[in-house]
């Protein structure tokens, strides 16, 4: 059987999925440089390789597509598959794998380390000593505990799922909405209750987005779905930006200096939004689910994915 070729766009993968891929008889090719490939550079490599390792970066699009030839592996370290076009789900020729699990924990612990600023005014209160105001009056309202309060999930997914371990700790009230409560049954054994989007946007005094992006949730946060949130609440996304309306979200927080927001967000097109210092907004640039640690196991468990479907033969 000849050896199969991958190549790794985002550079070198750990040294435990490595060996992993190597033992396995597969040729392994990592990008020597920062630069990812444009549209041109992927359809180059698809050309050359059977396994095509990628992030969320670059977008594989519909003329990406039209060049494979020969049965591919899209391995796409991430838990979302919104960059990958619909062509290349649909065609007999690509499978595509991505991993599920690798990265929860670390998402689910930024989500509570924007909760935690917010609420306690780190972000706020750092900002003012660095201005030589580094006075607990000059902080524009006290802190809070978020111990006991009302956490409102949006979607139930894994991320979710490590959010309400931690939500635990906290004896927080937790009121979750998805599409499809009869599965996910096991989250009333946290005393999880389900309920509907507009009654966790009402109720929650704290509001946590975790779902994929698809044709359904896209805009699924509306500026009429922001106006039903409590102008105390605190809300975080860490999933897709054109999940929420993002502009209408900030001039929420504009209006209501007790609204606060959380976001860890792909960027570019939002610099002139984000551009400006509000006490009650914090931003980082889509850092939540890349830890070292993250880096590690997801580098592992898309290997995997990518060794079992070799050695079954599916591909």
């Amino acid at each position: 059987m000849t050896m199969k070729k991958a190549y790794c766009v985002y550079g070198k993968l750990n040294k435990e999925a490595q060996d992993l891929i190597i033992s396995n008889g597969i040729s392994l090719t990592e990008n020597p440089s920062k630069e990812r490939p444009d549209e041109k550079g992927l359809i180059e490599l698809l050309k050359e390789y059977d396994v095509l390792i990628v992030g969320v970066f670059p977008k594989l699009t519909a003329t990406v597509f039209e060049s494979i030839k020969t049965p591919k592996i899209i391995a796409s370290s991430s838990i979302g598959l919104d960059h990958i076009d619909k062509t290349f789900f649909e065609s007999p020729l690509v499978t595509v794998v991505n991993i599920k699990l690798a990265n929860t924990v670390s998402v689910a612990e930024h989500i509570f380390s924007l909760i935690l600023a917010l609420n306690k005014r780190v972000f706020e209160s750092n900002y003012l000593v660095l201005n030589k105001q580094g006075h607990r009056s000059n902080v524009h309202e006290r802190p809070e505990d978020v111990s006991n309060k009302t956490l409102g999930l949006i979607g139930a997914g894994n991320i979710t799922k490590e959010v309400i371990k931690i939500a635990t700790i906290f004896n927080m009230n937790i009121k979750c909405f998805t599409r499809t409560p009869s599965k996910h049954e096991d989250l009333k054994e946290y005393g999880v209750e389900f309920v509907s989007l507009e009654e966790v946007l009402k109720q929650g005094d704290i509001i946590n987005v975790s779902i994929s992006l698809t044709a359904e949730t896209n805009n699924l946060i509306s500026k009429d779905k922001i106006q039903l949130m409590k102008p105390t609440a605190t809300f975080i996304n860490t999933s897709r930006t054109e999940i929420v309306d993002t502009s209408a979200l900030i001039e929420y927080a504009d209006t209501y200096d007790t609204f606060y927001v959380g976001l860890d967000i792909d960027l570019p097109g939002y610099e002139e939004l984000f551009s400006k210092y509000r006490p009650n907004v914090i931003v980082t640039p889509h850092t939540a689910g890349i830890s070292k640690q993250a880096t590690a196991r997801m580098d592992l468990e898309l290997v995997e994915n990518v060794v079992n479907l070799l050695n079954k033969g599916d591909v």
